[in-house]
């Protein structure tokens, strides 16, 4: 509405989730965050640390070496308005 841009520069992936996080639990209505299944073993303590509660999305199936997309869509879609929603871009 005001028409504001602003960035924020972090140290290493890690860094950047904990920022994000309590930029989330402090600022947004929404203190859920969902993550996929599987992700890396420090980001449900990153978020956790951060204020957030801390569920997961399916995401990858073991059978087939590929996305679970029926179970994506499925747990995303029963995740309430609005939720915040972690997305991994290297497709494991």
């Amino acid at each position: 509405q005001e028409n504001r841009i602003t960035t924020v520069q972090c140290l290493s992936g890690t860094g950047s989730l904990r920022v994000g996080g309590e930029f989330l639990a402090r600022h947004y209505h929404q203190r859920t965050i969902y993550l996929p299944q599987p992700t890396w073993g420090n980001h449900p303590k990153v978020f956790g640390l951060a204020g957030l509660s801390v569920k997961t999305y399916r995401y990858y199936a073991p059978a087939t070496r590929g996305l679970d997309f029926q179970g994506l869509l499925e747990d995303l879609g029963s995740a309430p308005l609005g939720s915040v929603v972690l997305l991994h871009a290297c497709a494991h």
